[in-house]
């Protein structure tokens, strides 16, 4: 139990860390009198990122078995990226005479080339990040309602596309700096072309690691849509159940190649930085060449963080969509208790509808049930065709509208003194 609470005790330092620099950049932005556009949008996103962090601290402070040490290495850059650029901002002011009323050069600020948007969207991707990691602890325990999940999953794919456009650009940096800095002998331009290509095959490979997970989790999904609520064996069958446990071996083996090739990638670009550091003097761009290696890392972490709360939002809602007109039964329930959310879409003169968390057993014993003939002949006569022949009183019609309007259409049932009953006593 030591080694939970430690994980813990570290991401909560973590997360307090990135929370206070948060707070403490929007103080030194708020101290300044000019405000454009692009700063009221920084301010706009670190009030926002900051609301994110003490969510997060709350969460980490409150319970030790939520596991969010993924996001460790985000919140440190989360952390960093503030202090630094509350000291850039220190810096620029310092340079244009220090006064916080009159300071307007705002747009030659830069943190890793970006001017201040790009870096308020930097902040954008660390809450995006953060709020993904957080519902998706969340959505383990808890149920969600389809709106919400709705607006998870658009969440996961706008972050994702975003976080993939920023590691692009931070790649691009990386790539330029590595071409300015590293030597231009023939054996330097031979390694740094290696280097790259080798990146460049690690890439595809990665790619097709993701690729090959993806489909295999959608062959298990299939194969778990295909089972029949009524079916009488709960348990997969010998074939099914050497299938699925062979899928899953082919995605822990897959999991462990993609951990491997990114260790690989890791170290290639270490190794070009390393070249790069040597043939730099300033102190300016080594820290840079550090934030945008830091960077580099960070994105790549961001990305799974994502990737995998997308996995666990098919793994464990199930979307269910029923419509039916006429005699219809619909069910709507999960065996396996995970979240369940959709429609049961009734149209026809009689529709019967079960929703909600139910076993395998109690499933099948209630389709059994709702099957039967007893149900079926219950009103089995559709209200459409009902003669015409016996017309009612106006105060039956009366009475029967007060009825409808209350309690619904209901069923007529035979009257005990009707000829039809009578017949039947006549048999008793």
């Amino acid at each position: 139990m030591a080694e939970p609470i430690g994980v813990a005790s570290g991401l909560l330092t973590l997360a307090t860390f990135a929370f206070q620099s948060s707070i403490t950049l929007y103080q030194t932005v708020q101290s300044f009198q000019f405000h454009p556009k692009r700063v009221r949008d920084l301010e706009e996103e670190l009030e926002a990122l900051s609301g994110v962090l003490g969510s997060l601290t709350e969460t980490v402070g409150a319970a030790t078995d939520v596991d969010l040490s993924a996001l460790d290495l985000p919140l440190r850059r989360c952390g960093n990226a503030c202090k630094e650029f509350g000291q850039e901002i220190t810096k620029c002011s310092s340079r244009s005479g220090g006064s916080r009323t009159s300071f307007r050069d705002w747009a030659k600020l830069r943190y890793m080339g970006d001017d201040i948007d790009g870096f308020r969207q930097l902040l954008a991707g660390y809450k995006s990040t953060i709020i993904i990691a957080l519902t998706d602890a969340s959505l383990r325990k808890s149920s969600v309602t389809a709106e919400g999940v709705k607006i998870y999953r658009d969440l996961i794919k706008t972050a994702t596309d975003d976080l993939e456009a920023h590691l692009q650009s931070i790649d691009e940096k990386l790539e330029t700096v590595f071409g300015h800095t590293v030597g231009e002998s023939d054996l330097d331009t031979t390694e740094l072309r290696l280097i790259k290509e080798e990146r460049m095959s690690t890439q595809k490979c990665l790619q097709i690691c993701a690729q090959l997970s993806d489909h295999i989790d959608q062959i298990q999904l299939t194969t778990r849509r295909s089972g029949s609520p009524g079916s009488t064996d709960p348990e997969d069958t010998l074939p099914e159940r050497l299938t699925t446990e062979g899928l899953q071996e082919c995605k822990n083996s897959l999991a462990l190649t993609a951990a491997k090739l990114e260790g690989y990638m890791k170290d290639l670009i270490d190794r070009l930085v390393t070249k790069s550091r040597t043939a730099m003097t300033s102190e300016e761009e080594l820290a840079d060449l550090t934030r945008l290696r830091d960077e580099w890392e960070t994105a790549r972490q961001c990305i799974g963080i994502c990737s995998k709360a997308g996995v666990h939002l098919k793994e464990n809602i199930t979307t269910i969509d029923n419509y039916a007109t006429g005699d219809a039964i619909q069910f709507m329930v999960s065996t396996d208790g995970k979240v369940v959310h959709g429609k049961n879409r009734g149209l026809g003169w009689r529709t019967r509808q079960v929703g909600g968390h139910l076993s395998d057993v109690s499933l099948q014993q209630l389709s059994r049930d709702m099957s039967s003939p007893r149900l079926e002949n219950t009103g089995t006569e559709d209200p459409s065709s009902r003669s015409n022949t016996e017309r009612p009183t106006e105060t039956q019609r009366e009475a029967s509208g007060h009825f409808e309007g209350r309690y619904g259409v209901g069923l007529k049932l035979t009257s005990p003194h009707s000829e039809g009953a009578k017949a039947k006593r006549g048999f008793d």
